[in-house]
């Protein structure tokens, strides 16, 4: 008999894991997985107190399997060991949010394991397990499928006004869990006695699911399916072969009531259809049912090329990586040159194709192999309890659920990158599977037993309370990083909205909570705003505005150069402190312009590839009067990029400043007729046209680009602008119309369109008066 803390504590984990998968807060600051994470590895804590004062230590030792199911801590120590050589150490432990690919956060899944494995042993308290993760991905799809349907006329939350949106995470991490949910109805209707009614309910839930996944239409999910099902359908067939002859109820391939599994051949097939034709299934149930969602990541040859030129044939590097979390480093030295021309240029990818690739890159072979374990440890634990042939039809139902549930999310671990609280599952699931496998074949006395002596008994209490020192630290620097990262997001929310000084307050009390590269940040950007609206206040004493300034000032350098000095690898705290400088260069600052080229200088060498870095330190010689060198920058930076919208846009400035339209006009004539396949020229070209107020010879071009590039944001901006001031209002409401549809958070876009419907002017009633597009720092349309 169970000690009630001990039943307790199983209670409170089963919670956590619960939390772990719906906390859900709606408001733009809270950081949703590191929010997830904060409150799991506060409960574990209590779970394992629990479990502790309940004689855990006892359970521990009587666990069949105990010494295996340690060996899932050479994770976090694989991490913690290619952090010593790490190229950053100072990120390899939490990196900005206790990432997967850090010490800290494979600490904590190895602990879910860990406490799975003991917890969740017996027939009892495994298949208690799988219900209630099967009803909490019911719970989620349910209230996912009342968003898509009715949105927020039904969920009063602005936040669901994007039906995409959801408990778990990532869209596709909810299409994984719809897979998984699915898959556990599929074996079910498989392996599971049935009344017709019962049956035909659940057959109408898995037609239901199917429809969700067509709507999220996530390949990787399909491709799991299609696997899965081909295996469940192996099993089943293999069972009712054996079954006919079995004369033992004891053996493990006993008979099941059908000789076909149609329900798993169903769902192959349907899997089968989604994978080749489910784009086009996907449009017109979208149509129909508006969801958008995009979400994008290295491919698998981009992130083996990045890994291999990172770890450059070093053996070391082979072995253990470049270091925990760092393969946005990585990313960011080597990306493929490619990439700048796409969509994605501007984006500092944290991981590459797969978690377990992206391990290979970050901790080496070592890391991808200390991955695998879990898997290994289900696998092997089933391969025994078939060869035993000792499960009942009850135990062999929970094995399979418990088996598909295990090696369907491990696999999303090697072939995608699942959000932090599917990984947790995922380790919860192995360790009670493994716990669950392992255990059979020995009788309830034997583990009842056990070992009496006492160095085995005070064994057991020192890794239960080594194992609740371990969650009382991990749930400390989780939760005290929550409470940071939550300050700093409500700042970063203030100071969109233009509050200088609550954007401050936020970032110093999240500096107290933690000293974090990310607090610094917002200081540094805070307080550059708060420069510039000092610069234009024409009412407030120049006495008091010079104080204000040089406090100001002060604060931003001092913040600059304490995130440099917790973060030296990040490129983005000397970014930071060189737009200040650049800020004061431009007010004539003296010394100001020497510390901002190189602050943009020491940015570049850390990020080499960034066609933004070259392009500041253009602007920045401009402003200093030094034109040569500024066009220097701005060839630098278009050789990165050369569809580079705000390097374009900047170049034309440049034109316009020099009197040297026309002759530019004739270099992009000339440069179209070389290269009539090059859209950003044509682009250049109009652009150059509209600029010197020509809009009837700045459509060709324009359109010429949109033919090459049909969404060409830019060029479709600037060219319905030219529609409209030629009274080709039709051909401008239309492009409109578009770029409204494409670009639905583009405020400014909205306002053209009503304007120009209205018969306004198209920038009639902007607050405050709108800077003429072709006179901006940046494009119109971030592109």
């Amino acid at each position: 008999m169970q000690l009630k803390p001990l039943s307790w504590s199983r209670g409170l984990f089963l919670a956590s894991i619960v939390l772990v998968l719906v906390l859900f807060i709606p408001t733009a600051w809270f950081p949703f997985q590191l929010g997830k994470l904060a409150l799991f590895t506060l409960l574990v804590a209590g779970t394992l107190i629990l479990f502790t004062l309940g004689g855990g230590g006892r359970e521990l030792m009587r666990a069949h399997g105990l010494r295996a199911a340690l060996l899932v801590l050479l994770l976090p120590l694989v991490y913690f060991v290619s952090s010593f050589f790490s190229i950053d150490p100072a990120i390899a432990f939490m990196g900005s949010g206790v990432d997967a690919d850090t010490i800290a956060f494979t600490a904590i899944a190895s602990l879910a394991f860990i406490l799975s494995f003991v917890l969740f042993r017996t027939l009892r308290t495994h298949t208690l397990l799988t219900k209630v993760v099967f009803w909490t991905l019911a719970g989620v799809t349910a209230f996912q499928l009342l968003v898509i349907l009715f949105g927020t006329s039904l969920v009063p939350l602005s936040v669901f006004s994007d039906r995409s949106v959801n408990l778990i995470g990532k869209w596709n991490d909810l299409g994984l869990g719809i897979g998984l949910l699915l898959m556990f109805v599929i074996a079910h209707l498989e392996l599971s006695p049935m009344t017709l009614v019962r049956r035909s309910i659940y057959g109408g839930v898995a037609a239901v699911l199917v429809l969700l996944l067509a709507i999220i239409n996530f390949g990787v999910a399909w491709g799991f399916l299609l696997g899965f099902s081909i295996a469940l359908a192996l099993v089943v067939f293999f069972l009712e072969r054996e079954g006919r002859g079995a004369s033992s109820h004891n053996s493990f391939l006993a008979l099941f009531p059908r000789a076909t599994p149609w329900f798993a051949i169903a769902t192959g097939v349907v899997s089968v259809v989604f994978i080749f034709f489910g784009s086009g299934i996907n449009a017109s149930i979208t149509s129909v049912l508006p969801v958008t969602s995009l979400e994008v990541r290295p491919s698998y040859t981009s992130t083996l090329d990045v890994m291999n030129a990172s770890q450059e044939g070093s053996l070391g590097r082979v072995a253990l990586g470049t270091g925990p979390n760092t393969f946005s480093e990585n990313w960011i030295m080597h990306k493929p040159a490619e990439v700048n021309q796409s969509l994605f240029w501007n984006l500092d990818f944290a991981v590459g194709f797969s978690t377990l690739l992206t391990a290979l890159g970050t901790v080496g072979i070592l890391g991808l192999l200390a991955w695998l374990i879990p898997l290994f440890l289900v696998l092997a634990s089933l391969v025994r309890a078939i060869r035993l042939g000792v499960l009942s039809r009850e135990e062999r139902t929970a094995a399979i659920l418990g088996s598909i549930g295990s090696v369907f999310l491990m696999s999303s671990i090697i072939f995608y990158v699942p959000s932090q609280s599917l990984i947790i599952l995922t380790f919860v699931l192995c360790g009670a599977t493994f716990g669950f496998l392992w255990r059979q074949g020995r009788s309830n006395a034997h583990e009842e037993g056990g070992s009496s002596s006492r160095a085995h008994a005070l064994g057991g209490m020192g890794l239960a309370v080594a194992l609740l020192v371990a969650s009382f630290f991990l749930a400390g620097v989780t939760d005290r990083r929550f409470i940071a990262e939550a300050f700093v997001g409500k700042g970063s929310v203030a100071l969109n909205e233009g509050n200088v000084e609550s954007g401050l307050s936020y970032a110093q009390r999240a500096y107290a909570t933690e000293k974090i590269p990310d607090a610094l940040l917002l200081v540094m950007n805070a307080s550059t705003l708060r420069l510039q609206q000092l610069a234009q206040d024409t009412t407030t004493p120049a006495e008091q505005i010079q104080a204000q300034f040089t406090s100001t000032v002060e604060g931003a350098v001092a913040a600059g150069q304490e995130a440099i000095a917790l973060s030296p690898n990040d490129y983005r705290p000397y970014v930071a402190l060189g737009r200040v400088y650049d800020l004061l260069t431009q007010l004539k600052v003296t010394g100001a312009y020497d510390e901002a080229k190189k602050r943009y200088d020491e940015a570049i060498v850390r990020n080499p590839n960034n066609p933004q870095l070259p392009l500041a330190l253009a602007r920045l010689e401009a402003v200093a009067g030094n034109r040569e060198a500024s066009g220097q920058q701005l060839v630098k930076a278009l050789t990165l990029k050369s569809n580079y919208t705000d390097a374009i846009l900047f170049d034309v400035q440049l034109r316009v400043a020099d009197n040297d339209i026309p002759n530019a006009i004739r270099s992009a004539t000339a440069a179209v007729q070389t290269a009539p396949g090059v859209a950003s020229i044509w682009f250049e070209l109009g652009l150059l046209y509209y600029a010197a107020g020509d809009t009837v010879n700045a459509i060709p071009p324009l359109e010429q680009a949109i033919i090459l590039v049909p969404d060409y944001a830019n060029a479709k901006y600037f060219l319905g602008l030219s529609y409209y001031a030629q009274k080709k209002s039709n051909e401008a409401l239309s492009l409109f119309q578009n770029l409204v549809q494409t670009n639905p958070d583009n405020q400014e876009v909205k306002l053209i369109l009503t304007n120009m419907a209205a018969g306004r002017d198209p920038f009639a009633s902007s607050t405050p008066p709108v800077i003429p597009p072709e006179d901006r720092p940046t494009a119109p349309i971030s592109q």
